[in-house]
């Protein structure tokens, strides 16, 4: 038998048939009121961008966050971001589990979006420039670039990357994290969401709710077997809650006729 080589990939879908490259990006929410005077629980402002339908961009996370201080208002506003990770759907345990010397511990409560309609909406990932080893040639091409942007004003469009990169060294590496970054907030419909994160055996009402909304719902640590599972159980259970509903409805209009 002849082996026949593989038809060439077409360039427009070259990842369809990648196992490697996650087809879906996810934020998830924390516990930030040690940071905010208006700061709450994980839960609730997992609520709260589920009632607005809006991710904000609160602050910046770029290489240079802790000098924003010297730029004008505007500007400092254009450098706050609203952040993603393409972790893998089976994966996302190993970022709402304890990190040892990380400050922001994340959540089992997120939103997942397609890939595509974060890249519609400007999403740009994460660039972290290596200074490993004091190899710090990049890192000072950007703090040229910022400071030069700076006396400038921060006319023109040169700067418009910074928000958008980090560095990578000994002390400070979260290349791992595989981040996505929207210049400004993120506003999206119950249908942009591919699914919703919500933790195991908690949430039930919360759950219930999203199966009336037909809005699948999935929890970290699951395997790819046990996500597809569940979705098929939960699409079971949106159907029969909606035509528990139609047959409501129903029966209401005939009694209402029969007044």
């Amino acid at each position: 038998m002849i082996d026949r080589p593989s038809p060439p990939i077409d360039r427009g879908n070259v990842t369809a048939q990648r196992q490697d490259i996650s087809k879906f990006v996810v934020h998830l929410t924390r516990d930030d009121s040690r940071d905010f005077k208006d700061g709450a629980p994980a839960v609730t402002n997992f609520l709260s961008i589920l009632k607005e339908r809006r991710i904000r961009a609160i602050r910046a996370h770029c290489l240079h966050r802790n000098r924003l201080k010297e730029v004008p208002p505007r500007i400092r506003s254009a450098f706050r971001v609203t952040c993603f990770t393409e972790v893998p759907l089976d994966q996302i345990h190993l970022l709402t589990q304890t990190v040892v010397g990380r400050s922001i511990q994340m959540e089992p409560y997120g939103f997942v979006f397609r890939r595509e309609f974060l890249i519609q909406n400007g999403a740009q990932p994460a660039i972290y420039i290596n200074c490993y080893g004091g190899n710090d040639y990049l890192r000072e091409a950007v703090h040229k670039v910022f400071e030069a942007a700076a006396g400038r004003g921060f006319k023109g469009k040169i700067w418009r990357v910074l928000p958008f990169v980090n560095a990578m060294h000994e002390r400070y590496d979260f290349t791992w994290e595989r981040e996505w970054r929207i210049a400004g907030s993120l506003r999206f419909k119950l249908q942009d969401l591919a699914c919703v994160v919500l933790p195991a055996g908690r949430e039930n009402k919360l759950k219930h709710a999203f199966a009336k909304a037909g809005v699948a719902v999935i929890s970290p640590g699951w395997t790819y077997e046990q996500i597809i599972a569940e979705l098929g159980r939960q699409q079971r259970e949106t159907k029969r809650l909606v035509l528990e509903g139609s047959q409501a409805r129903a029966i209401g209009a005939t009694k209402e006729k029969r007044q």
